[in-house]
């Protein structure tokens, strides 16, 4: 590989993996910025998250009876991004590269590929004002709008959770349900589809598109958005700053909710196990084929079990169960017919499938104002295909200088 560099050396001095080989003991596993509870979705508020494309994602992060929330596990999310490489981006295991995919996204999330991207962001002008005078006299007992310049705090956006009102014993009025849909929004973009470095506030530059779905009166009100591209480039920018995050109470940022998915769908590493894997056919049912579950369903809404003498939360012993791992061990295509019709015999949400055309484009994808690049021709087994040694390098190649 001499005369084919591939890789950086100057991020590999500042890269987690060799700060690793160097001294095990040095680093600790990366903090997740993820919400510790749940919200409730009000049944008033379905057709609106259907309209943007929304819908199958809240489901995995909805707070229901009888279903515990997810638990993160950071170190096995760090243990991915110890492998991540952002010259290639993707993994880099004894076997070859991986790397999460658009198809990935569409398969466990249910988020769409086709629409506008998301970005660039901006926060309106005067927006602590705007929403607090939307928001006043919505909930009685609840104060002004609290806030820091980033944005609204999350502990005010709490106080209009549907609970609050007393649902489902209380019927809720219309502008309730609106206002405390936008509180929502705020939190799904925030605190589970873009996470931050921000634990108590979220972005005020979600506020227009919170606003926008919550006010919809028909599909036609709502931009169609790429929410799956953003996540995807999210996630790719979070991973490749956090590769090379040494300091102790460094975070990663984007979707961890996708990475922790993906892992548990392709390694056995730290997977719980989930009992029966089928998905009850009459479960979710939508005559759309919206409200339907994802490939993500099943490790969101079962009881997950962990055995007796099974690790958790185990930095070094996850990174070296990874470094054992083979590449028999590895589920190249989890989202093949059989798997499909094994786990979900009633069928999965239409989202899942509608967007396939993308999953090969060599588009960049964009979130905000970072711009990323896909590397399927890297990953081709995860796609049933055939892997060249030698993959052919990207046609119009990303400048540095963008993504940087």
């Amino acid at each position: 590989m001499a005369a084919r560099p591939l890789l950086d050396p100057v991020i590999d001095q500042k890269h987690r993996a060799s700060h690793l080989e160097s001294d095990p003991q040095s680093i600790d596993p990366l903090q997740t910025r993820t919400p510790k509870k749940n919200w409730m979705i009000h049944p008033q508020w379905e057709d609106r998250l259907k309209w943007a494309g929304l819908l199958p994602f809240a489901r995995l992060v909805e707070a229901r009876e009888n279903v515990s929330r997810l638990n993160y596990d950071a170190t096995l999310i760090t243990c991915l991004v110890d492998r991540w490489r952002p010259e290639t981006h993707t993994f880099h295991f004894r076997w070859g590269e991986m790397a999460p995919t658009l198809e990935d996204v569409s398969m466990l999330l249910g988020l769409p590929l086709a629409g506008e991207p998301i970005g660039p962001l901006e926060e309106p002008v005067g927006w602590m004002h705007s929403m607090d005078a939307r928001f006043v006299g919505v909930r009685e007992g609840v104060g002004p709008i609290s806030f820091e310049a980033h944005g609204p705090r999350q502990a005010w956006l709490h106080e209009f959770q549907i609970e609050q009102f007393g649902y489902p014993d209380v019927p809720m009025t219309a502008a309730q349900i609106t206002r405390s849909l936008e509180a929502y929004l705020m939190w799904l973009l925030g605190k589970t589809m873009f996470t931050d470095n921000h634990g108590n506030t979220i972005s005020a530059r979600y506020i227009p598109i919170a606003q926008e779905i919550a006010e919809a009166t028909e599909a036609e009100d709502i931009t169609q958005r790429s929410w799956g591209s953003a996540v995807l480039a999210a996630t790719y920018r979070g991973m490749c700053k956090g590769c090379q995050l040494t300091s102790h109470g460094s975070g990663i940022v984007g979707c961890p909710l996708l990475l922790q998915l993906w892992s548990w769908t392709r390694f056995p590493v730290g997977r719980p196990d989930i009992g029966a894997r089928s998905w009850p056919p009459d479960e979710l049912y939508d005559a759309d084929r919206i409200d339907m579950p994802t490939f993500g369903s099943i490790w969101t809404s079962r009881k997950r079990h962990f055995g007796h003498n099974q690790l958790r939360n185990c930095y070094p012993a996850f990174t070296e169960q990874f470094d054992l791992l083979l590449e028999s061990d590895v589920s190249w295509e989890p989202y093949s017919e059989d798997h499909r019709d094994e786990t979900y015999p009633g069928g999965i949400s239409l989202m899942c499938t509608r967007d396939w055309a993308y999953w090969m484009t060599k588009a960049k994808i964009i979130f905000d104002i970072f711009v990323e690049e896909m590397s399927q021709q890297r990953v081709m087994r995860q796609f049933g295909m055939r892997q060249l040694i030698e993959p052919p390098p990207p046609t119009v190649p990303l400048p540095p200088r963008v993504h940087a």
